[in-house]
């Protein structure tokens, strides 16, 4: 099972998740007024998704850099901070996401399907951080699961994995 670190502990994700290439899964979560919302793997208007994870707002300025980065961008996106439950301070903090929707992994799916579920240590039951593109088709196509959480999502592989996943999709699939 995968390992990541966070203050120097040592814990355990659930399981190897979903891996770049293979088809995404829809997941159900919950928003902010407690509404089970799911989100699509792909959209008819063929927006990309990214999926945002952090165990709790302690990385409050990497997820605004995130959301600044994502805000600047001239293709359709989805974007989403997922946390596992709501946190009292985020009420407040949400209303400086310009393009990050805050949802809640209620459900568990996203922890359990994409394998970012923190089993063990200080942080069990929480969601490790992770960043899922999302192509398109519906595909993984780049992730960023730090193995220490302190670590912060590289921006700069995000930038070109978004330029490669809006400019190969042709939108006649493999056997076009």
């Amino acid at each position: 099972m995968p390992t990541i670190t966070y203050h120097d502990e040592i814990m355990t994700l659930i399981d190897d998740g979903i891996e770049e290439g293979y088809m995404a899964q829809n997941i159900t979560v919950s928003t902010s007024n407690a509404n089970k919302f799911t989100i699509q793997r792909s959209r008819e208007d063929l927006s990309m998704t990214i999926l945002f994870s952090v165990p709790n707002l302690e990385y409050k300025k990497e997820i605004l850099q995130l959301d600044k980065f994502l805000s600047a961008l001239q293709v359709p996106i989805q974007a989403y901070l997922i946390l596992d439950h709501p946190l009292p301070e985020i009420k407040s903090f949400q209303e400086s996401l310009k393009t990050l929707q805050t949802v809640y992994d209620t459900y568990e799916e996203f922890g359990i399907w994409y394998g970012i579920k923190i089993i063990d240590g200080s942080l069990a039951g929480s969601l490790g951080k992770s960043l899922f593109l999302i192509s398109r088709d519906g595909a993984v196509f780049y992730t960023d699961i730090p193995t220490n959480i302190s670590e912060e999502i590289n921006l700069q592989k995000l930038h070109i994995a978004l330029n490669k996943a809006f400019t190969i999709y042709t939108g006649v699939g493999c056997h076009g």
